[in-house]
């Protein structure tokens, strides 16, 4: 090693010896370094990028001293001024190891190109002290892009990472981020102002992070928002504490000095954690060392009324890593189990995913054998579907769910059915024919007729007609007539249906897909098979309810059963009981029903009564026929309603689909498949190769991770047995 290279590791090996010394405080026993270092290990395994871990993170506006905030915490001088400073997070992660070294490098924020990436991820920040790191960040900056010319961003949504490691360190992690704020101006702008909250947000939100919330003094409380963004996203206030900086930079005695003991108090805005005080440093002892910023400090409180009026554990920098010390603690110790079950569900879903990938393939063997598996898979949970069996978990189901009915394929299609028949029932009928002491049940005056103005149809209908048969008489062609008219809609709504039963199983099919297979997989097989032959049996199925809709629309009414006969009757009876009842309420007042044995025959004046039951039941033969053959058309017309419904939902949609849904994509279509047909299929594109290998990754972090966890809890558990015996 040279000279430059000794002297270069020494002021490295300074440096990382002095941050450890500032953050020694952080642990307290045994027991806060075990929860640390498993949180540590799990960060170094990369659990972090999938799971939210403990972490401390400084948050505040512009200028309110979070920087100064962090530096007094961790002893790393980061660069601090009156105006625009922090532009991108920095964590920093203390580590405890060996051998005392710090690496500084950038991680890349999820909107950066392959090309950004791949760039970023090459630097590698060089210290050779604490001076340094000014350096640094500006060396970062310009690599994200932040160099301050016209034109160039102001802020970023990367993240510069510095790691010290050194052998007394705490294994913790703290978090600078950038400062809110609401006015533009030549320098930053208004969607500047809503990255930034966005970045600071989606940190707060990580439930796991403390939010420490610096509020400067100098500043009205008012125009800081730092606390409402903190009590919206923890409005416990379990993870949040609020940290008044700048006190020395208030008048003594003023109000704005009383406003902020009364808020340091937790009068005002309470927390469940409560406040501190910091004092920091300012551009006048900007070079102070760290023993003299603190005896600044120290000096400061013990002349001010902050001292007489707030606990000392409320004051200053040693005192707050005392709390935050305790903070920590807890937080890890009752998040800590919340992580494990997190990292189960993470390896869960990406075995699951990885199942669904498959194995990676390359040869025509390979992708023929991935094939059949979706095929044995997908027909056994089609017909599973179409069965109503639903003990798969992919059936599972739960309140509020909204593709309950996608994946439950015989409930939606029983569904899609029972509409059906009630559209049938209310509208399969051109025309409702309402008699004429009654209401109708349509509002269009265009789909409803009075019986009476129905008749005079009927009879023009049967002169029409008119053939051999003998004067006051029908030919039952008129029946025929009638109902053709009548089930005119018949065709219009069995084709929706036919519409809706396929898009059932289309989305049937694409959610079992989806369950079973890869994305790429998904949308070859649903666009190359699935969907054509989805659309030979919809063809198939038209074809099946044309057949079954013809008969009615071009044959002679034809049909035994005694259905028809009964429906007459029922319809004259309930016609000829109407008529009677108002005949009599006309002549005497009373019906059969309405008049009590008890009343005086004399009451009721039975020649009136006689001449109006004589006069109204006067027969009349081209009514009644025209009547007979009306009701006539309307029995028959419920008889075929009942038949063509039932035909089509068992011989045109059960039959020529619903049933035939499992031989889309079988196993013997799959083995009969071409080579060009395996290719085009089964072939695997290069997300689908990333996605696998990004997934390997995250396992293999995750199930590493878990191992630690499960090392630690059988540690505590041998720990607090042994602590029981002894």
């Amino acid at each position: 090693m040279t000279r430059k290279q000794k002297k270069k590791y020494a002021n490295m090996t300074d440096l990382a010896e002095h941050i450890s010394k500032k953050t020694s405080g952080f642990i307290q026993s045994s027991n806060h370094r075990d929860l640390l270092d498993i949180v540590d290990s799990l960060r170094s395994h990369g659990v972090s990028h999938y799971i939210d871990l403990p972490q401390i993170i400084v948050c505040g506006s512009q200028s309110s001293g979070k920087s100064s905030t962090l530096e007094s915490l961790s002893g790393i001088s980061f660069p601090t001024s009156e105006g625009l400073c922090t532009r991108f997070a920095t964590e920093l992660i203390l580590r405890r190891g060996e051998k005392p070294e710090i690496n500084v490098h950038i991680q890349p924020s999820a909107s950066r190109t392959d090309e950004e990436r791949a760039r970023l991820s090459a630097f590698a920040g060089k210290t050779k002290g604490q001076d340094d790191f000014p350096n640094i960040i500006e060396a970062a900056k310009e690599a994200m892009g932040l160099t301050g010319t016209e034109g160039s961003k102001v802020f970023s949504t990367d993240v510069l990472r510095i790691e010290s490691t050194s052998p007394s360190a705490p294994n913790l992690t703290l978090v600078d981020l950038p400062g809110i704020f609401g006015a533009s101006d030549k320098n930053q702008s208004d969607d500047d102002a809503e990255l930034v909250q966005k970045l600071v947000v989606s940190y707060m939100r990580q439930r796991r992070s403390i939010i420490l919330a610096v509020i400067a003094a100098d500043n009205p409380f008012a125009n800081q928002p730092v606390t409402k963004f903190a009590r919206d996203i923890d409005p416990s206030g379990l993870r949040t504490l609020g940290l008044i900086t700048k006190p020395d930079k208030i008048e003594t005695g003023s109000d704005s000095e009383r406003y902020y003991i009364e808020l340091a108090q937790n009068l005002n805005v309470k927390l469940s954690l409560g406040w501190h005080v910091l004092r920091n440093r300012s551009h006048n002892t900007a070079n102070d060392t760290a023993k003299e910023r603190d005896d600044r400090e120290d000096e400061f409180f013990s002349n001010s009324v902050w001292s007489s009026l707030l606990d000392k554990s409320q004051l200053g920098a040693e005192a707050l890593r005392s709390r935050l010390r305790e903070i920590l603690w807890k937080q890890i110790r009752t998040g800590l189990p919340g992580v494990k079950t997190e990292v189960q569900v993470g390896i869960k879903d990406c075995r699951s995913k990885l199942t669904q990938l498959g194995k990676a393939r390359s040869t025509r063997r390979e992708k023929h054998t991935y094939l059949q598996r979706i095929s044995s898979v997908l027909s056994k949970l089609v017909r599973a579907a179409i069965d109503g069996v639903y003990a798969d978990s992919f059936f599972e189901s739960f309140p509020g769910q909204q593709d309950a009915f996608e994946r439950r394929l015989r409930a939606h299609v029983q569904k899609i059915l029972s509409n059906y028949a009630e559209k049938m029932r209310n509208d399969g009928h051109a025309l409702e024919i309402v008699e004429d002491d009654l209401e109708p049940t349509r509002t269009s005056p265009r789909r409803y007729m009075m019986r009476c103005d129905y008749l005079e149809i009927v009879k023009d209908l049967m002169v029409e007609c008119r053939g051999r048969e003998l004067p006051g008489t029908y030919n039952p062609l008129v029946v025929g007539d009638l109902f053709s008219r009548q089930c005119k809609p018949w065709e219009f709504i069995t084709q929706n249906l036919v519409e809706e039963i396929h898009e059932a199983a289309a989305s049937n099919f694409n959610k079992v897909v989806s369950e079973i297979c890869d994305e790429n997989t998904r949308s070859r097989l649903m666009k190359g098979h699935i969907q054509p032959a989805l659309h030979r049996l919809r063809q198939e199925l038209k074809h099946k309810v044309d057949e079954l809709l013809g008969p009615h629309l071009s044959i002679h009414p034809i049909t035994y059963n005694n259905y028809l006969t009964d429906t007459v009757q029922d319809i004259q009876t309930e016609r000829h009981d109407r008529n009677f009842d108002e005949l009599s309420r006309n002549s005497c007042g009373h019906t059969a029903e309405s008049l009590h044995p008890s009343e005086a025959i004399a009451k009721v004046d039975l020649k009136k009564l006689l001449s109006a039951l004589k006069l109204g039941t006067q027969p009349n033969v081209e009514e009644y026929t025209a009547s007979l053959v009306a009701d006539v058309a309307e029995a028959y017309y419920q008889v075929a309603l009942k038949k063509f419904t039932d035909d089509v939902s068992v011989n045109a949609i059960e039959a020529c689909l619903i049933q035939r849904l499992p031989e889309v994509f079988s196993p013997d279509i799959v083995w009969d498949l071409t080579d060009e047909g395996v290719e085009r299929l089964g072939s695997e594109d290069e997300n689908t190769v990333k996605e696998r290998a990004e997934l390997k990754t995250k396992l293999d972090i995750l199930e590493k991770g878990l191992e630690d966890l499960d090392a630690f809890t059988a540690r505590t558990a041998i720990l607090a047995l042994t602590m029981e015996e002894s």
